[in-house]
């Protein structure tokens, strides 16, 4: 998102019927998209070549044709041979403090687990041992100096597992009965999407899925299909869901958006749809992608808070599962990926929905020098942003970085405790949002040496 700075304004772009087309190269059933953020030509599709052998609407039940998953190198463009096969893959989980580290949540006849691959995905073994009863639909991990695992399982009372040794043994709360195809988490919280056979709603912890609370005002029982927090915006949630009806019917009831951390939610988008995947742009937070199961994929260039429909291209009828939005560029619009059951993988073109937010710059920069090591900055933003900082010398090298930040519209001040002392001389102080970059100049006198 940050090196478009330069070039100024971005022109605004009327929304238009904008076409998916197919991708080849993966099995038709699609489960999971992973888009690593950190290396954003590569994605992987877990995907099967045959649907499940029933289907309905409280859980899903036995899983074959086992192609497992593939990857692409190339930004989706060719993918490589089926790894993992024989298995049913769910989700993949690539541990990003040790990229070779991966964990699979999958299918295999009656039972589900985890299995652990330390080679990037080229070689696999379980990880645990005795399997899980429930499938697992969904890895979790909170990172740290002793990380906790958590995953989602269907087909069970115990749908949250928590592991401390990457599965290898898991436990689950009997006093918590719920199925769950989703989870996330947020600092010290862990936030349930709750399929609503047993249990409905968005359930979170605070304590590693020792206890459970629900606040979730606006959702009631509802099944919740995910939640997925806002890299960006903090407190800020979306979840897809619809209601249970019987064994083999449900009605949609869209995308929910909650601002307090899920004490409160409110319906945003597709209304009456069924909401089973939710995704947010990495690096540019007005970019989310919903999907809208047989009516296509749902996009909100307004930071999740307005949605429109763009399915221009997909197969009619054929339900859309899953989303994903690489770390690919926004210039031009956003580019996603959207996973079918029964129609394999799409990719659209650059997408500008017409609910976009205006593009304009900051109203005022300043910067000046309190000492060698320490830099006063005074801002304006006409809109919630995310923000990053760059200090640069007279020969255009970058000195210092400060990491992106969330900040809300208004005036700001930053005061900025640099890595190490300056050199007396002139230097730039270069602000990046989402809408463009600005600078001002700092100089730095002998006096502060």
């Amino acid at each position: 998102m940050w090196r478009w700075c330069w070039i100024g304004l971005w022109g605004s772009v009327v929304a238009s019927a904008q076409t998916w087309f197919p991708v080849g190269g993966v099995e038709p059933f699609v489960h999971r998209i992973i888009c690593p953020p950190w290396s954003p030509e590569t994605v992987i599709v877990c995907a099967d070549s045959m649907p499940p052998v029933a289907e309905v609407w409280r859980s899903n039940i036995q899983f074959f044709g086992g192609h497992g998953f593939r990857v692409s190198v190339d930004s989706a463009r060719s993918f490589g041979p089926p790894r993992l096969t024989g298995f049913s893959v769910r989700d993949i989980l690539i541990l990003p403090d040790a990229p070779q580290i991966w964990l699979a949540a999958v299918v295999e006849y009656a039972t589900g687990g985890v299995v652990l691959s330390t080679d990037a995905g080229h070689t696999w073994q379980w990880s645990e041992n005795p399997r899980c009863p429930g499938y697992l639909m969904r890895l979790q991990h909170r990172a740290g100096t002793h990380p906790v695992f958590f995953a989602a399982a269907v087909n069970t009372n115990q749908g949250c597992r928590v592991s401390r040794d990457t599965f290898a043994t898991c436990t689950g709360n009997l006093s918590f009965p719920v199925q769950s195809r989703d989870l996330s988490i947020v600092e010290d919280t862990v936030y349930l999407a709750a399929d609503g056979y047993l249990a409905g709603g968005v359930w979170r912890s605070v304590d590693n899925g020792q206890t459970w609370q629900k606040d979730s005002i606006g959702l009631g029982n509802f099944r919740i299909w995910c939640v997925v927090p806002s890299r960006h915006q903090p407190n800020v949630l979306l979840c897809g869901a619809d209601s249970l009806l019987s064994e083999i019917h449900s009605v949609g009831r869209g995308i929910y958006r909650s601002e307090d951390g899920g004490k409160t939610w409110r319906l945003v988008g597709a209304p009456g749809v069924r909401i089973t995947a939710i995704a947010e742009h990495p690096l540019d937070p007005r970019y989310w992608v919903a999907a809208g199961d047989t009516l296509g994929v749902w996009v909100s260039g307004s930071y999740g808070t307005a949605w429109e429909l763009h399915s221009d291209g997909l197969p009619t009828g054929v339900p859309v599962r899953t989303v994903a939005l690489p770390a690919w560029g926004t210039r031009e619009g956003v580019i996603a990926l959207a996973g079918l059951a029964g129609g394999g993988l799409y990719r659209c073109h650059p997408i500008v929905t017409s609910v976009t937010s205006p593009r304009v710059l900051p109203s005022t920069l300043s910067a000046r020098s309190r000492s060698s090591r320490e830099v006063l900055i005074e801002y304006t933003l006409p809109e919630g942003s995310s923000v990053r900082w760059e200090l640069i010398d007279v020969l255009g090298r970058i000195v210092a970085v400060r990491p992106v930040e969330w900040q809300g519209a208004g005036s700001h001040t930053l005061r900025w405790e640099l890595p190490a002392s300056l050199l007396p001389g002139w230097y730039a102080v270069r602000m990046f949002t989402i809408q463009s970059c600005s600078f001002s100049a700092l100089w730095i006198p002998p006096s502060m040496r």
